[in-house]
């Protein structure tokens, strides 16, 4: 047997790092091999829950070749420590022959009963990727409002990029049995609604001062405080993940399986909510500036995409374009706008300053009429012919502005 168990949460603070450490010890003393993978990269809150100190992780494993043996800690009640560091991000560029090299070492994790994922917080790639490499994904949550939400968009992000395994719920930090319930069943009806996702309740965890002792002290509550209420609630809830073994939905099975498929992922885009327009419009740009390029190869490119694609414009470039040679469905960009409407404020700017050194006053449009300083001094009047301006700058085709 070898379960993979991503124990995450959508907002930090809830104590998912806690559970997963707690819970690790309790499979260990049933007789299980057990391995927990600290895949927190930025906090890595299990080095300082055991006050461990790690002398190598995961990257460099990646980076060095070391064996997965070397970085393992082994700890209390035989459990092992998989210090992760920031290994999972070195994963996503790495060349074909490491992949295989990183995948053979990684399966040496296959001896184990269990290994648990304790992951980050939130909606970050390395947390969706593990997630989604996951047969069984565990989310801890809190009676907070603000765990209930962020919870939620985890799971929306885990749906839209086609989660298949399968998803428990552990309500932690209740003063009741009747508040977990409540909690749960709220947060179930949402997502049964809006994703159409069947989640499961695994369990639920007490408020219990022995908790927040046993951090203190750097030491597992349920070692610390075995009879406690939360060691209890740890314990019921480890007894049916023994109990309940879930269906393989995943195309591969073991370890080699889980990895190939996170480094598969890693190199591959994600669908976030809200930023998937964003991307669409840079994908969009970029496709388009690509295409305009191979099929101009030949000719000498207009000023608008030059400025597009932020290349120095020199003046005697921009002088000699004519308007014959834009594109009609070619929509600038703001920025390409805002520079023109810049160099026009420039060139009005310019041309008032000019009036004025030169005495003049506000001059007719067609020229006809010359008007005298106070002197009696007479000037050629300046013609501010906006038309012809922008005609000059290439602004205007047969007579329209573009």
């Amino acid at each position: 047997m070898n379960r993979t168990l991503a124990i995450t949460s959508g907002k930090g603070g809830v104590g998912k790092t806690n559970i997963g450490l707690n819970l690790s010890l309790h499979l260990s003393r049933k007789g299980y091999r057990t391995c927990l993978f600290d895949a927190d990269f930025g906090l890595a809150n299990i080095n300082i829950l055991l006050g461990l100190q790690p002398e190598y992780d995961l990257r460099d494993v990646i980076l060095k070749g070391m064996k997965l043996n070397d970085i393992i800690i082994p700890t209390f009640n035989g459990v092992h420590v998989l210090p992760g560091s920031s290994g999972l991000e070195e994963m996503a560029n790495l060349q074909d022959s490491q992949v295989e090299t990183l995948v053979r070492s990684l399966s040496e994790m296959e001896g184990y009963d269990f290994t648990v994922f304790d992951t980050a917080a939130g909606i970050s790639k390395n947390v969706i990727t593990l997630c989604l490499s996951s047969p069984e994904v565990i989310i801890v949550i809190t009676p907070e409002p603000t765990s209930l939400t962020d919870s939620f968009t985890l799971l929306k992000v885990l749906l839209l990029n086609g989660f298949k395994g399968e998803v428990k719920i552990i309500v932690n930090q209740c003063n009741s049995n009747n508040t977990a319930n409540l909690v749960y069943k709220k947060f179930h009806s949402a997502v049964k609604k809006f994703l159409g996702m069947n989640i499961k309740a695994l369990g639920l965890i007490y408020q219990d001062k022995n908790v927040v002792e046993a951090v203190k002290q750097q030491r597992p509550f349920l070692l610390e405080y075995p009879t406690s209420k939360a060691s209890r609630c740890i314990c019921a809830i480890g007894d049916r993940i023994i109990n309940n073994t879930p269906v393989d939905t995943l195309e591969s099975k073991g370890m080699a399986g889980f990895w190939k498929r996170c480094l598969r992922l890693m190199n591959s885009p994600l669908q976030i909510p809200g930023a998937n327009k964003e991307d669409k419009k840079r994908d969009d740009t970029k496709k388009y500036n690509q295409e305009h390029k191979e099929k101009n190869a030949d000719q000498k490119k207009p000023e608008h995409e030059q400025a597009y694609e932020e290349t120095p414009v020199k003046k005697e470039t921009v002088k000699k374009e004519t308007v014959s040679s834009r594109h009609e469905s070619y929509i600038p960009s703001l920025e390409t706008l805002n520079q023109n409407l810049k160099a026009l404020g420039m060139e009005i700017r310019e041309l008032k300053d000019a009036v004025k050194e030169m005495g003049g006053g506000l001059y007719s449009r067609t020229g006809e009429k010359e008007e005298s300083d106070p002197k009696g001094i007479n000037h050629k009047p300046i013609i501010l012919d906006i038309e012809a301006f922008l005609k000059k700058k290439g602004l205007t085709k047969n007579g329209d502005t573009v």
